[in-house]
């Protein structure tokens, strides 16, 4: 009986770490060629030789597959509530289309993914900059040396009410599975990019998509760009919203939050959130609840 469970689980694990692997093959390679041939943005260590990769491959690794689980309980949840559908069915059921989105052709799918996931994306990241759910965020604003590797270190809570949450809200409002799964290099690479220890401003399009330097602002004292720049993508909506910050003549530094007993490991970075005595709720980063929405 106990095998009859853990088989299937030992299969998706395995599988997703064989699909994850050939994609952090392929970055590695592309940064280290970048590191000897572009300007970084902060002087300092190779990429390979950063202190935290370790911790920063087990997230890599760790976060897709729980991602995936959370994937399927929101859009179990969603479709028995929403549609009356049975879990036995939901695979069938997303395929098939349903809801107000899954008349447009398959190119406008795409274009409605990558606009709405952003502009939902863009208020949830908000959100985990307030006080009281910036313990969760403060994991992915961390390490001090900022760099590709960096761009998945989020505590589960964080990925279920962000990217999971945006993803499970669209497939439920009729946006195909293969949507996803055709945008899932392109967002693997564009996370990987805007974390990149790269001094590009990407001139121009900085308005139209987001590069490195506008995203690591995002990561330095919240008197600077850490209460700015919340887009994953498109920078057009923090121009919208008032939170586009991008000094010209000006590079970003000076990583981190301001908490110098924050954990290194996995493990204890999981727990953090839950720590009693208050060394979880630093205002280094979380003191930023005037970024929120007025309500």
């Amino acid at each position: 009986m106990v095998e009859a469970y853990l088989l299937p689980v030992a299969q998706h694990v395995w599988g997703t770490v064989l699909h994850i692997l050939p994609a952090t093959l392929v970055l590695a390679g592309v940064f280290t060629v970048l590191h000897w041939v572009a300007e970084p943005c902060n002087r300092g260590v190779p990429w390979w030789r950063k202190p935290g990769l370790v911790t920063d491959f087990v997230f890599m690794f760790a976060l897709p597959l729980v991602g995936s689980w959370m994937r399927v309980f929101f859009l179990a949840i969603g479709a028995l509530y929403i549609y009356q559908v049975g879990p036995e069915n939901l695979g069938s059921f997303f395929e098939g289309g349903h809801g107000p989105l899954s008349g447009l052709p398959f190119w406008g799918q795409v274009a409605a993914f990558l606009i709405l996931a952003d502009l939902m994306m863009y208020w949830t990241h908000r959100l985990f900059h307030g006080a009281s759910l910036w313990r969760y965020h403060a994991i992915h604003h961390a390490p001090e040396h900022l760099d590709w590797t960096s761009a998945t270190r989020f505590h589960p809570i964080n990925i279920f009410f962000h990217s999971v949450l945006a993803d499970a809200v669209l497939l439920l409002l009729g946006i195909s599975p293969q949507v996803l799964v055709y945008l899932g290099p392109f967002n693997v690479a564009m996370s990987a990019f805007v974390h990149a220890n790269l001094d590009w401003t990407l001139g121009p399009f900085r308005y139209v998509i987001a590069g490195p330097v506008f995203h690591r602002w995002h990561h330095t004292d919240p008197e600077r760009g850490g209460s700015k720049n919340f887009a994953p993508t498109f920078p057009v909506f923090d121009l919208i919203f008032g939170t586009f910050y991008m000094p010209k003549g000006e590079l970003p530094d000076r990583y981190g939050v301001d908490d110098k007993q924050f954990p290194e490991g996995f493990a204890a970075q999981m727990l953090y959130p839950f720590r009693k005595n208050g060394e979880a709720e630093s205002v280094a980063q979380a003191g930023t609840s005037e970024v929120l929405p007025a309500r």
